[in-house]
């Protein structure tokens, strides 16, 4: 294929002078503008022979930008010549495409902007939805999700069949590149806040970004009206990309909240070539993960759920969950502050935007595919969400890339491996080494442990999660530390459960009989008394609906629970507080006087059955230095030793 672009190449110019003379022969002296296209069916190119081509500037078209285009033609009709000719001719200008229109100037929160009217079929011509001219699948699912075709169809029928009239402005971001807009006002017309005069809008295909009215422009495409008709236009003039974001959103979201979902699946579209920090980085992730959703390497090829999209067992993971999990993981980098100037990089980031996107995309490809070599785990990844699915669930996701993460960290700081400069092959090999474990354990593991993992939600059941699977690497490699996993271990080892469990029955006994014996004391005996004066309705109503439930019908006081003791010792603190004030002074605050209490029952929540973690030795020694002291008149039943 490569000799055959070098022949193309070299007879370029001969076929070019060639239709020229051919024409002007004719007496047709337009000057002529070519661009030469290698249109391939069912044939596949290597990257040398892409590089060739762009050299010779020839433009490929395969059989994923012949659909590409097919589908623009169906979505947006006539108009979709212009995003066509836009990719064949980037940047050119093309003389009188538009001719000079009456508009006014004047300014908007700071930002310079231009009020006008226009046939729709002009405008059409500059309009844009996809940002940065893909021609691949993402181009079409933007269009799809920003101008959506039945909604299209709705105002082309009202358009046709009402003559529809459409008095809100289209809204527009016009890039000029430094030239191409030019605005000359008219004499004696200017205004105190408006300008009148003729505005020369550049004539260059694709330079007007559509902020709003993307559906009541592009419903004019193929329709005799767009000749006639004009549309009221608001235009602003190379607006920084975060300014088009955030206009977005409060044109979009004075009514109906802008997803999540949404606003990460614009990021590299809008910010891509910000020159902030913080929105490059926004637009890197976001196109990261969009990446690995239709890279053909990449084992998460179609397995997330596109904007406006249906979740299925397999397409079920989120883009703004992963996206999220990637800026807080700080792989690709982060920033230090509003003001920093750079992006300070993570083990992913490389020189710039693209490079970073080539490397992040093959060492992610390369660590996911890691987890397809065992069988097991390539059954729970073909699950998805499904029975048995754990891995590539959200989740699954998230536990997965923090593992990641602390790999690459431990590789840098243990291993004093320069990690941004690795060749990413050996890179991925690297971490497989620490990865195979997790690997061998996730493959062997039961339908019941898998089943724990996909009921782990929320931050602390997905860090638990990533945890328990760094446990597995450091039963291998001891030196495996990452932050916060051994303050994990120690609260799950359970080795001081018994211990502490026994400690805290005894404790929660004599608590029990105690403020039984001391509301009867006050109150009287019996239930009307004790029981209905000393205990508030809401602790009455819950204990005697546990006691129903177990068919015990006369010992509701068996059914207060630790915290319903507390509760009945804070409304009836004048007979217990000297009792219940344990390493606090009589003047400090009822809390600070309880503080000890809220310790002891989060300790009896963890080794309840079944236990909810495991107790540290410095909690254990806390129950143990609460000692009931029995016999004697003495009004205390807890003595703190050193507490």
């Amino acid at each position: 294929m490569g000799v055959g672009i070098d022949q193309y190449a070299a007879i370029h110019k001969e076929l070019e002078h060639s239709i020229r003379l051919h024409y002007r022969n004719k007496g047709d002296n337009t000057k002529y503008k070519f661009r030469w296209l290698l249109v391939l069916k069912n044939i596949d190119m290597n990257d040398n022979d892409y590089v060739r081509a762009k050299k010779a500037n020839i433009m490929i078209i395969d059989d994923t930008m012949i659909q590409y285009y097919s589908e623009l033609a169906k979505h947006l009709g006539p108009a979709s010549r212009y995003q066509f000719l836009a990719d064949l001719y980037p940047g050119m200008v093309i003389p009188e495409m538009i001719e000079p229109i009456p508009a006014i100037r004047g300014k908007l929160g700071g930002k310079v902007f231009y009020s006008f009217v226009i046939e729709p079929e002009k405008l059409l011509k500059i309009a844009y939805i996809s940002h940065r001219g893909k021609t691949n699948e993402e181009s079409m699912k933007t269009y799809q999700r920003m101008a959506k075709k039945q909604r299209l169809n709705a105002i082309a029928k009202y358009i046709r069949e009402k003559q529809g009239m459409f008095p809100t402005n289209i809204v527009l971001n016009i890039e000029t590149k430094d030239k191409g807009l030019r605005f000359d006002p008219a004499a004696e017309m200017a205004g105190k806040n408006a300008v009148l005069g003729t505005l020369h809008l550049p004539n260059r295909l694709k330079t007007a970004w559509l902020i709003d009215g993307q559906h009541r422009l592009f419903a004019y495409s193929g329709l005799p009206e767009a000749k006639t008709a004009t549309l009221p236009v608001i235009a602003f003039q190379d607006l920084d990309g975060s300014v088009q974001q955030q206009l977005f959103i409060d044109i979009n979201g004075e009514q109906v909240r802008v997803s999540k979902n949404l606003l990460n699946d614009l990021y590299d579209d809008l910010l891509w070539n910000s020159k902030i920090p913080k929105d490059k980085l926004l637009a890197l992730t976001s196109k990261l993960v969009k990446t690995l959703n239709e890279s053909a390497k990449s084992p998460l090829r179609d397995r997330i759920i596109k904007v406006g999209g249906r979740r299925t067992a397999t397409r079920n993971l989120t883009l703004a969950t992963l996206t999220e999990e990637l800026r807080r993981s700080k792989l690709l980098g982060y920033v230090h502050s509003a003001k920093a100037k750079e992006i300070s990089p993570g083990a992913l980031y490389q020189n710039d935007l693209d490079s970073s996107l080539e490397r992040a995309t093959e060492v992610l490809t390369g660590c996911f595919s890691l987890l397809l070599e065992n069988e097991g785990v390539k059954k729970q990844w073909d699950s998805g969400s499904g029975e048995g699915g754990y891995i590539c669930t959200n989740q699954g996701m998230i536990a997965s890339i923090r593992i990641l993460k602390a790999i690459l960290d431990h590789l840098e700081q243990k291993r004093q491996i320069n990690v941004r400069s690795r060749n990413a092959d050996r890179l991925v090999s690297d971490i497989r080494e620490y990865l195979a474990p997790v690997i061998e354990y996730l493959g062997t593991a039961s339908p019941v442990v898998i089943k724990q993992f996909r009921q782990q939600y929320a931050e602390a059941g997905v860090q638990a999660s990533a945890f328990s699977l760094m446990e597995v690497i450091r039963k291998k490699y001891p030196d495996f530390e990452p932050s916060g996993l051994k303050e994990y271990i120690s609260k799950t080892d359970t080795t001081n459960n018994q211990s502490a469990y026994e400690c805290v029955f005894n404790i929660e006994t004599m608590i029990h009989r105690h403020v039984i014996l001391k509301l009867k004391g006050k109150y009287g005996e019996g239930l009307e008394n004790w029981w209905h004066k000393g205990i508030k309705e809401k602790v009455r109503v819950n204990a005697a609906a546990l006691a129903n439930k177990s068919g015990d019908y006369l010992g509701y006081e068996k059914y207060l629970h630790l915290i319903d003791l507390k509760e009945i010792i804070e409304d009836n603190w004048d007979i217990f507080s000297e009792v219940y004030t344990l390493n606090a002074k009589p003047t400090d605050s009822r809390a600070k006087r309880l503080n000890w209490y809220t310790e002891l029952n989060n300790i009896r929540n963890i080794v309840d059955h079944p236990p909810r973690g495991g107790v540290s030795d410095e909690e254990l020694d806390f129950v143990r230095r609460l000692r009931p002291i029995t016999g004697g008149k003495s009004s205390h039943i807890l003595y703190p030793l050193t507490i």
